[in-house]
């Protein structure tokens, strides 16, 4: 499993301030996150930065390599993965992965999240 990095921003980045820590995480990471959110629930991308920084004593996850490896997981694991639970139909990544949005949206009905 891919090692988690914590780096203290020089300047301002996104929305994170000069000087807080950012968590660099990694594919294996997110779709362990993922997996963990419980049947029927769902979390925002901002949430799961923020819970995953937290995991590693960092103030934010980087939103860049998050979106980055978000896609990656998803590429990887397909619907092994419950990833309805942290995008939704209007999610940019479903247009760049070829996604179904209707299918989302019934995976996400189906599931009580909305």
């Amino acid at each position: 499993m891919s090692k988690n990095i914590v780096k203290v921003l020089d300047k301002s980045f996104s929305d994170m301030k000069a000087g807080q820590r950012m968590l660099i995480s990694s594919p294996e990471k997110i779709a362990k996150y993922i997996n963990q959110i419980h049947l029927g629930s769902s979390k925002t991308i901002k949430e799961m930065r923020l819970d995953l920084a937290k995991s590693e004593d960092a103030d934010n996850t980087c939103p860049l390599t998050t979106g980055i490896f978000l896609r990656k997981a998803i590429e990887e694991l397909g619907d092994d993965l419950p990833y309805w639970r942290v995008i939704d139909e209007h999610h940019p990544l479903i247009k760049k992965l070829n996604l179904n949005p209707k299918k989302i949206t019934k995976l996400r009905v189906d599931e009580g999240i909305q």
